[in-house]
């Protein structure tokens, strides 16, 4: 089915592209918050305290970050999906012509060997 009056989706962005900045934000962040706890003057008792709500911080905002990133990933599959089909039945049309090449040529060039 080749319909080309419909309209694509525009090219999701690279996977590269998300992972990247998904990482460097992450660990920006990290960084950011264990040296400001590290350089803050506290005592061991503050700073332990700060250490273990940053970290349930990060490990509420890793969570969130990977709910984005499988929303994100959803969507990309969702703009990918026309043109599956459309390579899966390119595929399947050369796949036949291959095959009837390959038919029309034995019979061409083996035609009466047995």
């Amino acid at each position: 089915m080749h319909d080309h009056d419909h309209e694509r989706p525009p090219m999701p962005p690279k996977h590269n592209e998300i992972g990247a900045f998904m990482k460097g934000a992450f660990w920006g962040a990290l960084v950011g918050a264990v040296l400001g706890i590290l350089l803050a003057p506290d005592s061991g008792e503050k700073t332990r305290k700060k250490i273990k709500e940053k970290s349930d911080e990060f490990a509420e905002k890793g969570r969130e970050a990977l709910e984005e990133l499988a929303e994100k990933t959803e969507k990309i599959k969702e703009q990918i999906e026309p043109y599956k089909e459309e390579a899966e039945e390119l595929f399947k049309t050369a796949g036949e012509k291959v095959r009837e090449e390959t038919d029309n040529l034995k019979r061409r060039y083996f035609k009466g060997i047995k």
